[in-house]
């Protein structure tokens, strides 16, 4: 993997876990709403896995946001 894509990754999962604690949420909490497994939340935000759109959009739904494009 390019170090341009690992970069993009590492700074996605850092704004997402900025997002989750500014709505309250600990990694916990997110994965058991989500109905993700306990290490998905880790691994996005330490830039290991990519999100799916549909990952984002469940980040966003359980943080109160309703018009994700």
């Amino acid at each position: 993997m390019s170090s341009d894509i690992r970069q993009a990754r590492e700074s996605l999962g850092f704004r997402l876990r900025e997002v989750r604690l500014d709505a309250g949420l600990s990694g916990r909490e997110l994965t058991g709403q989500a109905g993700w497994q306990a290490s998905k939340v880790s691994k996005i935000e330490l830039g290991r896995q990519t999100p799916t759109d549909h990952d984002i959009r469940l980040r966003a739904h359980h943080r109160g946001c309703s018009d994700v494009p």
